[in-house]
């Protein structure tokens, strides 16, 4: 799979894992051929979303799309393109109006390479029980400071019977100290909500999350990976082997 091939495959992922993250948390869903759009009511704009999904989808008629489908939501939101798949759509939502804001590079790998053995004493296992989807919840509200009511809605036992997603848990003398989610499209394994908290970091427990991804990810078939990379994780998912796919270009609209 080349370059190309892999940051489409990462397009897709995100789409399909947001819809999928979206629906189990009770979110307004909408998915089309040229979108897929995602409003969870948060009054965070990273939180509701426009993927791209069709580079060659009618620009004017694209963004008009999303503007209406997040209006009666009263609530920010943020257009997801990579840089040069689309540059007429955002052109067109810099026209509607939309404000750049930044946005994270996509990484990929392919083919998945085998995993390092993981750092001493931590166990890392799937998440199968409520209490283990509540972890996972307080795990990226003390690592990135989500608030607690919207921490609390990652906590929704719903998450489990989605067979596209897997939580995992990672745990020191049973204590949870850093967690990640799977989420499955065709042969890609996406990497998310990979958070470790703040008194445990620089230990390489955010890595065995990823790599606890991955691994399942290939078990259930997968020849790829992809995600989003954090400025801090960044350098971490480099030495695993990924690499950059191009920034995500972000446009917020709304409040």
């Amino acid at each position: 799979m080349n370059a190309q091939e892999l940051g489409t495959a990462a397009d897709i992922n995100l789409a399909r894992t947001w819809a999928a993250m979206g629906r189990a948390i009770g979110a307004d869903v909408a998915e089309s051929e040229a979108l897929t759009l995602v409003a969870t009511g948060a009054p965070i704009p990273f939180f509701n979303g426009a993927y791209l999904l069709d580079p060659y989808a009618d620009p004017a008629s694209t963004i008009a799309a999303a503007v209406d489908f997040f209006r009666p939501h009263g609530i920010g939101w943020l257009l997801w393109v990579r840089e040069d798949v689309a540059p007429a759509v955002l052109d067109a939502g810099r026209a509607a109006g939309l404000r750049d804001t930044g946005g994270p590079p996509a990484m990929g790998v392919a083919p998945i390479p085998p995993a390092p053995p993981l750092p001493p004493a931590l166990q890392i296992d799937i998440a199968t029980t409520v209490d283990d989807v509540a972890a996972h919840a307080e795990l990226l509200r003390r690592a990135f400071g989500v608030p607690q009511e919207l921490s609390d809605r990652f906590a929704q036992p719903t998450l489990l019977d989605d067979e596209t997603l897997c939580v995992f848990i990672g745990r020191l003398d049973g204590v949870p100290v850093s967690c990640s989610l799977l989420a499955v499209s065709g042969q890609t394994a996406g990497v998310y909500n990979v958070a470790t908290s703040p008194d445990h970091r620089g230990k390489g427990y955010g890595a065995a999350l990823t790599w606890a991804v991955i691994e399942e990810g290939a078990r259930r078939g997968c020849t790829q990976a992809i995600l989003q990379a954090s400025a801090l994780g960044y350098p971490v998912y480099r030495r695993m082997g990924f690499v950059d796919l191009g920034h995500y270009v972000h446009l917020q609209g709304g409040g």
